[in-house]
């Protein structure tokens, strides 16, 4: 599996069939067609989560956004 951090608020995960096929939220029978995008795994968010803020997985741009964009 491949994992960048954008920022705080953007991750990108690519998975990989061996990293797919060990995560029960990601590879297990949930609803929706077999091989469908799910919409994510709790564990790991934390676990990319604490990598970063240990600094072992870095953050390409760590200055938080300061309120909610909103584009009318």
């Amino acid at each position: 599996m491949l994992v960048q951090k954008n920022s705080w608020e953007h991750t990108s995960i690519q998975w990989d069939d061996t990293a797919r096929g060990r995560c029960r939220e990601i590879g297990g029978t949930g609803p929706g067609r077999p091989g469908a995008p799910r919409e994510g795994c709790a564990a790991l968010t934390a676990s990319i989560t604490r990598a970063a803020q240990a600094g072992a997985v870095p953050v390409r741009d760590p200055d938080p956004i300061p309120t909610p964009v909103v584009v009318h």
